[in-house]
């Protein structure tokens, strides 16, 4: 499964329905639990953008093998709300830009059904989608949450489900785990049998509880310790010179290299470039992880030390330092449920003097895994503690595994697709690296322009090197410094 934007899954041509939950202004109640640091951030920004606010969203697209029946979709997905807390919670805000939340009980949601077009093409279907999901979906207007389906034009015994929600009320993990949810409740509604899900805890209840926590961080925590070591860690002579890193400053390219993996179309104007490209298949997957486990190491630092000697080739030094978002899914209560449990930690990769790739899968090992602990306090009241800033990162790895969710092996059957919408251009750089079912692949979103094709030739390199080291069983770290003298 890949995680592109919508504009790059395909969408089927076939008659199109918006699925809205509905609810009086009466059944709204005042909450007094706070918001989490990220949504009260999220909100407060998407207020300031005021009318300008556009196009910034989540979520996934699948088949449900089942005939559309409208009665049993609007059920399911009055279910699916009433089962998650943060599909029913949203935000005010008063004239002093302070927001406040406020809450639907379970039973206070209907769905309505909104026809949006009969026997429309594949490139109506996505422009009347994406339309909609862009100028809908926003952190301060209710519903944070929205479905759409298409009833296919050449099969009666399914059609596709894409939903698309505010980050304040979801995660990528929400994303993977709707699709096996809405599928068992469907199931459940059409055929009367129990879905079988279990029930988890509230994001509500968590966001206060983190609230809680960051009231509690002192100047003398290790997690203040850590991000402070992290800052100060920043070489101004390296290729990523500010404490906050961003993307590595890469050495010219020589004429003759051809990044292989580029974007596949030109963004729209204003919005940043994106990628999706399969690194290795299955097998590939699995020799690589193999060779990994021979070396005393996981499949995680095989990545790690491959974006590692990425970063020396292309601008001089296997040092690399970025953030990694991790989910804070801490207790088994919160193990399902929809919402933003993420964190971030710093990651600084040092090869520690090694000369290929198996010598330093240890050390790699080692030093990413220097600040894992910082990810149990939120980063927004440490920053406020040591001067540092909550803006959205310059550079942003992340690897997940995700070949033991449940209904994986379906998912490729299922056409399904995680997917996110168009973002504004900006200086910021993200790979997301998922380990799935039929193998490893990355999604990317990156500045447009002279930025774009330092990118590309990164997750060129990248991929490159991951192939060699499985077809070799090791290779070498090669340097741009060195690269440069001795062409000269």
């Amino acid at each position: 499964m890949e995680y592109t934007e919508l504009a790059d899954y395909p969408l089927p041509g076939g008659t199109m329905t918006a699925w809205i939950p509905q609810a009086g202004p009466e059944a709204w109640a005042d909450d007094p639990r706070r918001l989490s640091y990220m949504h009260s951030e999220h909100a407060l920004r998407a207020h300031a953008e005021g009318d300008s606010w556009y196009s910034q969203w989540i979520g996934t697209a699948f088949l449900i093998e089942r005939p559309l029946d409208e009665d049993a979709l609007s059920a399911t997905l009055t279910r699916w709300y009433a089962r998650h807390e943060a599909f029913r919670t949203s935000v005010s805000v008063d004239d002093a830009r302070d927001l406040h939340r406020i809450t639907l009980p379970a039973d206070a949601i209907s769905v309505e059904r909104r026809p949006m077009g009969d026997h429309l093409t594949s490139t109506e279907v996505f422009e009347r989608m994406n339309e909609y999901f862009n100028t809908t979906v926003s952190p301060l207007t209710w519903p944070h949450c929205i479905a759409v389906t298409v009833e296919l034009a050449d099969r009666d015994d399914a059609f596709l489900l894409v939903f698309a929600a505010d980050h304040t009320v979801m995660d990528a993990y929400t994303q993977v785990f709707a699709i096996k949810e809405l599928t068992a409740i469907y199931d459940s509604v059409v055929t009367g049998d129990p879905d079988g899900l279990v029930d988890f805890g509230s994001y509500v209840d968590f966001s206060h509880a983190e609230r809680a926590l960051g009231d509690q961080i002192r100047e003398t925590d290790d997690a203040v310790a850590g991000w402070s070591r992290f800052f100060a860690a920043a070489d101004p002579e390296s290729p990523q010179p500010a404490p906050m890193p961003t993307f590595p400053t890469t050495i010219s390219a020589r004429e003759h290299e051809t990044p292989s993996i580029v974007a596949e179309r030109t963004p729209d104007a204003g919005f940043q470039a994106t990628l999706s490209s399969w690194l290795l298949d299955a097998q590939q997957t699995a020799a690589f992880n193999a060779l990994c486990k021979e070396a005393g190491a996981n499949m995680q630092a095989g990545i790690y030390t491959a974006l590692s000697m990425t970063a020396a080739a292309l601008c001089g030094s296997g040092d690399l330092r970025f953030l990694n978002p991790i989910h804070t899914r801490s207790e088994l209560r919160w193990g399902e449920a929809a919402g933003w449990f993420v964190g971030i930690i710093p990651v600084h990769l040092r090869p520690q003097g090694a000369t290929t790739f198996t010598e330093a899968l240890a050390s790699i090992a080692a030093s990413s895994a220097e600040y894992k602990k910082v990810g149990a306090a939120p980063f927004a009241p440490i920053a406020d503690l040591i001067g540092g800033d909550t803006t959205p990162p310059g550079f942003v790895v992340s690897y997940i595994d995700l070949r033991h969710a449940e209904g994986a092996a379906e998912w490729d059957q299922r056409q399904a697709r995680v997917l996110r919408s168009s973002t504004r251009n900006a200086d910021e750089v993200y790979f997301w690296i998922n380990r799935v079912p039929a193998g490893t692949n990355i999604s990317s979103r990156f500045p447009t322009g002279a930025r774009a094709d330092e990118v590309h030739r990164f997750i060129s390199t990248f991929h490159r090197i991951l192939t060699t080291v499985i077809a070799e069983g090791d290779l070498a770290y090669t340097h741009a410094a060195a690269q440069t003298t001795n062409a000269s």
